[in-house]
Order: structure tokens, then sequence, then C-alpha cells
């Protein structure tokens, strides 16, 4: 019997099999456009991530930033040169009497290493430890010794200079734990097996040598003693020229927002680059000097000053991160707002503030325009007196307040004390009598130093 509805049986499975691809197609749409979606967010990162890689390489790259770099190290090369100029001429004096009391006095022909000693222990600095420069001086005779010792029983050559240093080294270590006493000591036990290669009469000198090195020894630790020098001025010039270029970074950036210039923005990214050498070298001058006044009784009468040039540079390292914040917050805010003459108007007020500062460390006088500037500043900083209702603004008024708050705290304000010259939201200021007592204010710039 012929099935009246022959189609019916093959259609219903016809109709299943298209659900199943059009849920098939569904699926495939789905999972294609989130790969899609995925893809696209992975790109933008990607794209991000290169373009703040390109921006480091062009600033590391770019010929304008280097400029800015020279004109930094070059600054602070003249600085160092006018710091140490002082000291190389104590040096050279110093040399000059050790060849004299050698050459004149002990008859020796040529006494080279009376000099050399001499300017070896001194260096080219005003911070000469006693201890130091004997450390440094009895380096310099061991090797001489060792190296006349080898040249007596070995002769001069390449395997005596090579047997030279590991025992004048290895000698040093047992007897002293400094590092200078070991270098000298290997190094002037070369010196002398080298000089037994030369055939002469003069370089012949034998224990003349020895007596040589303790001479100019000697000088230079005469000279240290008679001629202590200020172990405060070295760390107060390096703390006052770190503030004068931090200063500088911030009229760099006053320009870039003033006029809406990226490229002056990425001067001061360089500029603050450049800082982080002085920060480090700055580091290094205060340690020394704290070094110096532990082990002398009669230098502990500039504690206190060293301790303040120490917070000086905390505050100043600190001033420089958020710098680099407000840096960052910056190019944003230029990029899809233009100029900002406002916030530019407060970072020229945070320049000043910074160079008065820097003279104040510099001659070491109380900084009272300093905190005048800084408490303007604070003032200013009030989001009713900037007139800013852009929220991206606000925000660079933000970072402008804990600006204010570091220039506060470097005037020797205490961090507590600081804050009460930051307006609120209300525009209240405290003025002097509003001070809150602290202990992490500065114990050399007390509130009584600023009363007339």
């Amino acid at each position: 019997m012929t099935d009246p509805h022959p189609d019916e049986t093959d259609a219903e499975p016809d109709d299943d099999q298209r659900r199943r691809i059009s849920d098939l197609a569904a699926n495939v749409t789905h999972l294609a456009g989130s790969v899609t979606h995925l893809a696209a967010e992975n790109v933008t990162h990607l794209a991000e991530n290169v373009s703040h890689l390109a921006e480091d390489a062009w600033n590391r790259l770019d010929f304008r930033r280097r400029l800015v770099l020279a004109g930094l190290g070059l600054r602070q090369g003249v600085r160092r040169m006018r710091g140490s100029l002082v000291p190389i001429l104590t040096a050279g004096v110093a040399a000059w009497i050790a060849y004299a009391i050698a050459h004149e006095l002990l008859g020796h022909p040529t006494p080279f290493f009376a000099p050399i000693a001499s300017w070896i222990c001194l260096g080219f600095t005003y911070n000469r430890v006693p201890r130091k420069v004997l450390e440094i001086g009895a380096g310099v005779a061991l090797g001489v010794v060792i190296g006349e010792l080898i040249l007596a029983g070995f002769g001069a050559g390449g395997w005596q200079l090579a047997l030279g240093l590991p025992i004048a080294a290895l000698i040093a270590r047992v007897l002293d734990r400094g590092d200078l006493f070991t270098i000298q000591a290997g190094v002037n036990a070369m010196v002398v097996v080298g000089m037994g290669t030369i055939v002469s009469p003069v370089t012949g000198a034998g224990p003349s040598r020895f007596l040589d090195a303790v001479v100019g020894s000697g000088v230079a630790l005469l000279f240290t003693v008679l001629f202590p020098g200020d172990i405060v001025y070295r760390p107060r010039r390096y703390v006052a020229n770190l503030l004068a270029e931090l200063a500088t970074a911030y009229s760099m950036l006053a320009e870039g927002l003033r006029e809406g210039n990226r490229e002056r923005l990425r001067d001061a990214h360089a500029q603050l680059r450049g800082i982080q050498g002085i920060v480090e070298d700055t580091h290094t001058v205060l340690q020394s000097s704290a070094d110096i006044i532990r082990l002398s009784p009669t230098l502990r009468r500039h504690r206190a000053q060293v301790d303040e040039l120490s917070r000086q540079l905390e505050l100043s390292t600190r001033a420089a991160h958020t710098t680099e914040m407000l840096l960052r917050q910056s190019r944003g805010v230029v990029d899809e707002r233009g100029p900002l003459p406002i916030i530019a108007g407060l970072l020229d007020d945070t320049a000043a503030a910074l160079h008065a500062m820097s003279g104040s460390v510099r001659h070491w006088n109380t900084p009272k325009r300093a905190r005048i500037l800084a408490i303007e500043l604070a003032a200013k900083c009030a989001p009713g007196a900037a007139n800013i209702t852009d929220w991206r603004r606000n925000v660079l008024l933000s970072v402008m307040r804990s600006v204010a708050i570091d220039l506060l705290q470097l005037t020797g304000l205490s961090r507590v004390q600081a804050r009460v010259y930051l307006p609120d939201a209300a525009g209240d200021i405290g003025g002097p009598e509003a001070v809150v007592t602290g202990d992490e204010g500065s114990a050399v710039w007390g509130a009584a130093d600023f009363k007339e």
C-alpha cells in the first residue's frame, strides 16, 4: 500500500539537520567574535607596550635629550672640578714636600715613590680620614717591600710580576681587612717588579723605595691632621646642586605645560634621569662625612648638620619621584586637553622655591624665603583657588599638593606641621601660630629660627 505522505518522513531529518547547522553557525560566529575581541585587546596592549618601548628608546637615542643630559653632566663636571681644586692643590704641595724630603734630606736621586704615595693617600677630596690615610700608606709600603724581596730573590720578569700580585694581596688580607690596603699592596708590588725590568742606575734604588713610600705616606698623614678640611662643605654643595637641578626639571616641565609642548616634557624626563646620578653621588658623599664624624670625636659637633643634609637628600629624592609621577600625568593631559597655564604657574613657583632652598643649603642660612614661597605655593594648591574643574587637571593639582608638602618639609617642617599649611577644600590655611609640634622635622631649622 502506497504511503499517502511520502515526503514527511524525509522532511523531518532535513529540518533537524538545518537546526543543527544553524546552531553550529551561531556558535562559530560567537567564537569568531570572541577571538576577534581578544585579538583586538591583545593588539591594543601590544601597541601600547610597543609605544612605551619606542618612547623609552627615543628618550635614549634622541639627540635633543642627549644635549640635555650632556649639559647636566657638564655642569656637574664643572662643580666637581671647583670642589676638588683646593684638595688637589693641597695634594700637589704635599707631593712636592715629600719629594724634597726624600731627595734633599735622604739623598735619593729619583724618589718618585714619595710623591706618588703622598698623592695616593690624600686623593682629591676634602674627606680625608686619618685611618684611611694610614691604611693606604701602609699598603703602599707593604707592596714596595714585597716587590723588593721578589726582585732580590727571583729577578724581574713576567712571571715574577704575576707572582708579586697574589703574594702581596694575600699577605695584605691577613694583616688588614681594608680594601684600599690590599689594592695598594698589590699595585705597588707589581710596580716595583715592573721597574726592575728597566736597566738603569737610578732604578736600582733598592730599599730607598721603601723609605720614599714611608716619607710620602707620613707627609700625607701630617697634612690630614693639620688640614682636615670642612667635612660639611662638600655634602652641602652636593645637596644644593641636587636641589638646583631639580628646580631646572620643574622649569622645563612648566614650559612644556604652558605651551603644550611634548618635546619640552621629554626634556624634563631626560633631566630627571640625569638627577638620579646626582642622588647616588650625594649619598656617597654624605656617607663618607658620616664615617669621618664617627671616627673623629673632635668633628662630632658637625653631626647635626650632616644629619640635616641626609634628611634633605631623602626629601629631595622623594620630590624627584613625585616629579616623575607629575610628568607622566602631564603627558596624558597635554595630549587630551592641550596647554595647562595654571598648573605651569604652580610649577614655576616650585622651581623658585627649590632655587631658594638650594641657596640656603649652599650658604647654610635659615631658609626663610624658601619657606615663604612654599607656603604661598601650598595656598595656591587649594581646589577653589586654582579654579580647576576638569578631573584630569585635578589629578595634577593633587600631585602638586604632594609637591608642596615636600617643599615645606625641606624648609625644616615635619610632615604634620607641613600639612597645616596645605589648604583643604574650603581653602583654610594654617598660620605660624598653628604649627603643630612634631619629631620628624629638622633639628637645625626649627620654628624658632624663622621668628623675626
